[in-house]
Order: structure tokens, then sequence, then C-alpha cells
């Protein structure tokens, strides 16, 4: 087994949270000429997923070694602020010295964006106030799939996923971005921001980049085929034996099955009565331990 020391690794990760933009910050990134990104694939899953975590640094490593290693290597998974085993994971095979970037969006927006996401890949059935109600019987499953999919008004919960992080890494190693005010109203200043912790140099970037943006299906049977078929499935994997080549075929498909999206709201009241039933003791919580400005997701 290869020494760590000889191993290209990350050291910044995008923890996430998901529904914050981490994949168009991926994109943009990547085009840094001080960046080394994952590739192919934006998510590893290596912390998250035993399947992947059992094989070891060296086959992580292999993510990052299509070029020589630059100055900042990351990778952006958003599952790994969500998932509790993932910190300590973190901690014992990159050590304490990473650094983290975190996108914090409205816990309620956020959770109403995950919502459209699963109903658009064909895992949710129920209207959102019913999938909220349901969301703690799902999720208590333990099934990856449901809480991935269902896990709406839990991924918010902000201050209890820091902390776990916070038990291995010190604060200083964390920039925290507000999706609102700093991401989505000001990008380049956000990029500023990121260059000057990871330590590396201005660059102009393409900003005019939109990945997952909202979009509706178009064929329910075709989405559902792609998704469940078994047959369908093993067919491909002989015919075309490369996971990522098949995993490029589904996303192309997948892209000629969707149409742009409406943006869709909440009613105001609902979203207020979330935030003051559900999330305000997180927030309140989150305030005492991140240096961004939360007071919109209060009172809306």
């Amino acid at each position: 087994m290869a020494a760590k020391e000889s191993l290209i690794l990350p050291n910044f990760i995008c923890i996430g949270a998901q529904k914050t933009g981490t994949t168009t910050l991926y994109h943009i990134l990547k085009n840094h000429p001080e960046i080394t990104v994952s590739k192919p694939r934006k998510e590893t899953k290596f912390f998250y997923r035993d399947e992947e975590y059992q094989f070891g640094l060296p086959f992580y490593s292999k993510y990052f070694s299509y070029s020589k290693p630059r100055k900042a290597i990351g990778e952006f998974d958003p599952d790994y602020l969500y998932f509790p085993y993932v910190a300590e994971r973190i901690y014992k095979t990159l050590g304490n010295k990473i650094k983290f970037i975190v996108i914090l969006r409205n816990p309620v927006d956020r959770a109403y964006s995950h919502y459209l996401m699963s109903v658009k890949k064909g895992f949710e059935k129920l209207s959102f106030h019913e999938a909220l109600l349901n969301e703690s019987t799902r999720i208590a499953s333990g099934l990856r799939e449901e809480k991935n999919n269902f896990s709406y008004l839990n991924r918010g919960l902000y201050d209890e996923q820091l902390n776990r992080y916070f038990k291995y890494f010190p604060k200083e190693n964390f920039l925290f971005i507000n999706y609102e005010e700093e991401f989505n109203k000001d990008l380049t200043g956000t990029l500023k921001k990121i260059y000057e912790f990871l330590d590396i140099n201005y660059a102009e970037l393409n900003t005019n980049i939109k990945e997952n943006i909202a979009t509706n299906v178009k064929s329910e049977k075709l989405r559902d085929l792609m998704r469940r078929n078994k047959f369908l499935k093993e067919m491909a994997s002989l015919i075309i034996s490369n996971k990522e080549i098949r995993k490029s075929i589904k996303l192309k498909i997948s892209g000629w099955n969707s149409t742009t999206s409406k943006k869709k709201t909440l009613d105001h009241n609902f979203r207020q009565e979330l935030i003051d039933n559900y999330f305000l003791k997180s927030i309140n919580n989150l305030k005492s331990i991140v240096n961004i400005d939360l007071t919109s997701w209060i009172k809306n």
C-alpha cells in the first residue's frame, strides 16, 4: 500500500450544505490554475459510503491524481456535512489541518429546494406538507436512500452538524458563506474570500455557470425506466463497462428529458411557521458559532 505522504489528497473540502450551489462552485473553481478538484466525480462519496471508504486512501487519491498536484486540492460533497460519522473519518485519514468551505442557506428554502429535487427524481410522491409530517418516520428507518431523499428539515439543523466537526477541527479551518447574501448576490466577492482562505492568487474565472437549476421532467416513464429497470442497468453494464461513461450517458439522457421550470415559492406564512416552530433554536445556536449574518433567516 502506498505511503500517505506519496498520495495526492485534498487539503480542502466544500462540505455543503446541500442545495447551496456547491456544484456551481465546483465547476467555477475547477478552472483556477492553482486548484485541483476531484475528477471525474465532483462527489467521490469516499468518506460517506462504507463501500468506498473500505478501499483506503490510495483509492481516494486516484480522484486527484490526473495531473500534477496544485496548491489547493479539493472535493465538494454536501453529504459530508449531514452524515454524523464523516467528520471523524476525515480527521482520522486526513488530519486536522484540512480546510472546509461551508455554504449556509435559509433552512426552509433549502428544505423546499431539496423536496423539489426529490420530486423531480421520482423519489417523492407526497405534497411538501405531507412529506414534512412523515420525515421523522422515514429517516428513522436508517436506510441511506431514505435519509438522502427525505431529510428536508433535518439537513437544515446546521448547528448540530457543525458541532460534530468542531470536535476534531479548529474553527479557523472553516470559511462560512451566506448563500443568499454572498453566493447569490456577490459571487465575485465570494470567490475572493475563497482565494484568500485557500491562500491562492486571484484569478478571473467564468462565473456565468449555473448547475442543478430547477427543471421539470418531460417523461416520468423514461425517468423511472432509467432509475428502476434492473434489466436495462445490467445490459448497459455489459455493453459499456466503464462506469463513468455510463454515468455521463445517463446524465445526457436526463438532460434531454428535462425542461426548465418556473421558480416555485412557498407561502410566506408557512415559511415563517417553519422557522419559528422548527428552526429558530438551531439558527440562534448557529449565530453563536459562525461569523455570518443570519438575521434575514429569522424574519422573512
